[in-house]
């Protein structure tokens, strides 16, 4: 993927790119500083920098690929992953830095995630959203996800106290 400029809402840019070995330490200030609101949608523990190590461990770009948002001061401020199951199938992720909401980067980072898919030949693509998290459904929603299945609370998908929806979208 080549780096893309993006311009937010707040006319602010920030580049859109590959992460990078370097990336390590500005990956773990954005996850470990994750506010309260952010945190209730992914999970009900916070990152450690540990963790944050492990994930990083993991992009290959063959199977896990990671999209980071950077600012004009190189802070990390969003991260979009996508796992490749198969040859035509992958999940995705993504978190925006709280400071970041409602900007439109997220949408912007689904774009690039979208463009990533297509380009690697991913048929189906699919994602987890909490049922609260009406900002994040609206855009999925947007661009063309359909929901596929909800897990009620009792399920206990994701270790989420709140019911989640299984999305996809057939690229």
């Amino acid at each position: 993927m080549e780096p893309v400029e993006v311009r937010l809402s707040t006319g602010e840019k920030v580049i859109l790119r590959e992460v990078r070995d370097d990336d390590l330490p500005r990956l773990i200030e954005m996850y470990t500083t994750l506010g309260d609101e952010s945190m209730r949608f992914l999970r009900p523990y916070r990152f450690t920098a540990s963790e944050v190590r492990e994930m990083h461990a993991r992009v290959d770009r063959k199977k896990v690929f990671s999209i980071v948002a950077e600012n004009k001061n190189g802070k990390i401020v969003a991260e979009g992953r996508l796992i490749r199951y198969s040859n035509s199938s992958a999940e995705f992720g993504m978190i925006v830095h709280d400071s970041y909401q409602n900007k439109k980067l997220g949408q912007s980072l689904l774009k690039a995630i979208l463009n990533l898919a297509t380009q690697i030949g991913v048929k189906r693509l699919i994602g987890f959203c909490s049922v609260e998290n009406k900002v994040a459904l609206h855009i999925y929603t947007k661009f063309g996800f359909r929901i596929e299945k909800e897990f009620k609370p009792e399920e206990s998908i994701l270790g989420r106290e709140e019911g989640v929806v299984r999305l996809s979208i057939i690229l």
